[in-house]
């Protein structure tokens, strides 16, 4: 099984139980910490596999990835997680990087469009360039687990890159 499905079926096997959920007994316990440790294995082969894709013969040094498919909503209108809970879930290493703000006079809303899934449309309703004006739109620099300088070391690279293309605009 790929990193991503066993991701996506991380997603949909919750890892804490809810208050309405009976006790976990030990076993299960042990279960999901056993599929934790599956996942984690899995996502470590497929990081030294890029080994192959790099030419250095060295894995990936890190991810830049988005946050969330929107820029910082409004307080309590985040709904979207799936950008930030596997790394959660693998213990690796995560910073954000602020990139720029919404600029509701550039950020203007499309108009409505056929939407992939229920998720999309909703992302697309919650958009509001006035309610969203000068949110962060950020991305985040991910590394592995223990790797907390080069994760700091990388966004202040990408920082740099970043503010140094936008003074060329």
């Amino acid at each position: 099984m790929s990193p991503e499905s066993e991701a996506q079926g991380a997603h949909k096997a919750a890892f804490r139980p809810s208050d309405d959920d009976k006790k976990m007994s030990a076993y299960e316990l042990w279960r999901v910490h056993k599929r934790k440790r599956d996942i984690r294995e899995a996502y470590v082969a497929h990081w030294n596999a890029t080994v192959a894709a790099t030419g250095t013969g060295r894995p990936v040094d890190a991810i830049i990835s988005p946050i969330a498919p929107y820029a910082a909503p409004p307080h309590g209108k985040n709904k979207s997680a799936d950008y930030t809970m596997i790394w959660n879930l693998l213990d690796y290493t995560a910073l954000v990087v602020p990139v720029t703000k919404v600029d509701p006079s550039i950020d203007v809303k499309k108009p409505p469009h056929e939407f992939l899934n229920p998720k999309d449309k909703e992302t697309y309703e919650l958009y509001d360039p006035n309610v969203f004006a000068n949110a962060p739109v950020s991305i985040q620099v991910v590394g592995r687990t223990l790797e907390e300088e080069a994760v700091i070391g990388i966004s202040e690279i990408v920082d740099a890159a970043l503010k140094a293309a936008s003074s060329k605009l």
